[in-house]
């Protein structure tokens, strides 16, 4: 649908228009949650989500086209959604799963929803982004302000929005609906590439304190970082576990944060998926396979290299910016075979005034079938690993304990 120019926010920046294409196609929801001391009323966290969405514009958005076809975010002053479940023994993998099976419609706004599962002592929040709009980094942001308004403290100013290639004064192409070269004229509103039918599968395992606090000091004791670890055994559990790569390497993408480096806003977050670690069978040992992944990621910690990757992405656009041809170069030509994304020690105070905060998981993110992703986070000093998966590997999470522990 056309809309008016009157209508919109702005247009996208390049990574914005990726991951909108990336999400049409059932791809791309991501969900957190986190679990509170207490029974919340429905009423009160209905209006905590209003005032958190009055601060963002980007929590009232959804996707549409200008007039002159170009890619756009469209205001609304629809709230966020909030469905209530009251079944205390839903665990949280299986709600997680039901939010990464349930699309975002990229033409509804808001491109966020809620869920609360109220138990007996405790209250679990769920909060479901497309990946338009915000990245994990950002998730936490805007659940943390969630929980600020619930305890009716103040929050922070009104934020702004601008496209991230404004504020790192990069210039973009404008993003087409239609390529104005291409002799296909089917609607790209017509229909998804790939059927949301097939469903993901979220399953998690955590890392009690005291074997984190072991791991940590192995780490140290190597020089070496516990993403590192984590993202070495998820490379190795691939290769061993799935046929899939018996006969060439499996690409493990780890997305960077680098914020710091561009003084980008808390509320904005930038994690690019750039560092890309191939694994392969061999006898190579763990430890120089956890070298060679910390050495992959340094490479794109600097501040040139994430320029120049977002450059990449946009110049990749320039022969044809239409949405509909970067949907088939997403699917057709990814670049990688899995994620492992670590949040690291998540920026979530433990309480919010009478709210005290139990528990929070990394996220489950949904991508394209055959991507196994895995999301890591500590909170109170418990590592929580993450795997969601459409057609993946099953028994991932398992594997890739049994190997740190054996180390």
């Amino acid at each position: 649908m056309t809309i008016a120019t009157s209508r919109t926010l702005r247009t996208l920046g390049a990574l914005e228009h990726l991951f909108a294409a990336y999400g049409e196609d059932g791809t791309m929801n991501f969900t957190i949650a986190a679990r509170v001391t207490g029974t919340l009323s429905e009423s009160d966290v209905i209006a905590a989500l209003a005032k958190v969405q009055e601060r963002h514009l980007l929590l009232c958005v959804s996707l549409g086209w200008r007039e002159d076809g170009t890619h756009c975010f469209v205001v609304s002053e629809r709230p966020i959604s909030l469905s209530v479940i009251g079944a205390s023994t839903t665990i949280w993998e299986r709600i997680a799963e039901n939010e990464m099976n349930k699309p975002l419609v990229s033409a509804d706004a808001p491109l966020v929803r809620a869920t609360m599962v109220a138990g007996a002592t405790s209250t679990t929040l769920f909060l479901t982004f497309n990946h338009a709009i915000a990245d994990g980094m950002a998730a936490v942001f805007v659940m943390r302000e969630l929980l600020t308004a619930l305890s009716r403290a103040e929050l922070s100013a009104e934020t702004t929005d601008a496209r991230l290639e404004d504020r790192i004064e990069l210039e973009v192409p404008r993003f087409f609906r239609n390529s104005s070269t291409s002799e296909r004229t089917t609607e790209v509103g017509g229909g998804p590439l790939v059927s949301f039918k097939q469903g993901a599968t979220v399953n998690a395992v955590e890392i009690d304190v005291d074997r984190l606090a072991k791991f940590r000091q192995t780490a140290k004791s190597r020089d070496t970082t516990i993403n590192s670890m984590i993202t070495a055994a998820l490379g190795r559990s691939l290769v061993s576990m799935n046929e899939r790569w018996s006969e060439k390497a499996v690409k493990v993408m780890s997305p960077i944060d680098l914020r710091p480096g561009f003084n980008i806003p808390e509320h904005v977050g930038l994690s690019l998926s750039i560092a890309i670690t191939p694994f392969e069978r061999s006898e190579t040992t763990f430890w120089d396979e956890v070298r060679r992944v910390q050495e992959q990621i340094a490479k794109f910690r600097e501040k040139k290299m994430a320029l120049w990757m977002v450059a990449d992405i946009a110049k990749r656009c320039v022969t044809d910016p239409s949405y509909e041809a970067t949907r088939r170069r997403i699917l057709e030509h990814s670049p990688f075979d899995s994620v492992m994304t670590n949040f690291g020690v998540l920026r979530m105070p433990n309480r919010f005034g009478d709210i005290v905060v139990e528990k929070m998981w990394a996220p489950a993110l949904r991508s394209v079938p055959g991507q196994d992703v895995v999301a890591a986070a500590t909170f109170d000093g418990v590592l929580s690993l993450v795997h969601t998966s459409v057609a993946g590997t099953e028994g991932l999470l398992g594997r890739m304990v049994e190997i740190l522990e054996d180390e």
